[in-house]
């Protein structure tokens, strides 16, 4: 009776070992989500309508002045292929909406934080000024050109030859790409696309 007691053990205790060893076997990798970024092309037709980022900007108490510029930024976006939203975007992250308030003043025409191509500082005069609103929309169009390898809408600024003759030309095509390059802040590009762009979709 022992016997067949203690063989039963013996019987018991290899099961448990078995079982455990089935659990000890390594499983098949699990597929691995996707770390994949989505990024935004600054290059493509319009996805958003003049008159729904006209009222975007006049949501967020844009002064008349910003909300003027943007039948320019769809005119330009037309002549270049860049989507004329994301500039708008961008032009709201640079000017608070045309509000402005830092080193750059409305009467500079400037929406993109443009410096001279001998700037040494970030004070108002190491910036850009051009003579018109619709002169300051084409300067930054031709500022994206040449990041992205476009060619220039009539005479180009200076700083604009600073970035064509730099490794950085030609070389972005997302606007998340602009964090960086375009602004030293390295979430510059997810700022224009997560706070502004996305929230223009709305209107």
């Amino acid at each position: 009776m022992k016997k067949t007691l203690f063989s039963s053990s013996l019987i018991v205790l290899a099961c448990l070992l078995g079982a455990c060893t089935l659990k000890l076997t390594p499983m098949p990798d699990a597929p691995v989500p996707s770390q994949e970024v989505s990024q935004t092309p600054l290059l493509g037709k319009a996805q958003i309508s003049c008159q729904s980022a006209e009222r975007w900007a006049a949501a967020h108490n844009a002064p008349q002045l910003f909300i003027d510029l943007a039948p320019y930024y769809w005119d330009y976006g037309d002549q270049t292929g860049i989507r004329p939203e994301v500039m708008y975007a961008q032009a709201a992250l640079e000017t608070a909406y045309g509000n402005f308030g830092g080193r750059v003043t409305p009467d500079m025409n400037n929406f993109a934080g443009i410096k001279k191509a001998d700037a040494i500082s970030d004070a108002t005069e190491d910036h850009e000024a051009f003579p018109t609103a619709e002169d300051g929309v084409r300067a930054h169009y031709n500022h994206m050109c040449a990041y992205t390898g476009l060619d220039p809408v009539g005479d180009p600024h200076s700083r604009y030859y600073l970035v064509l003759s730099s490794d950085r030309a030609g070389t972005v095509k997302y606007a998340e790409e602009l964090g960086g390059l375009w602004c030293p802040a390295a979430d510059y590009g997810e700022k224009i696309v997560n706070i502004f762009l996305s929230d223009m979709y709305n209107y």
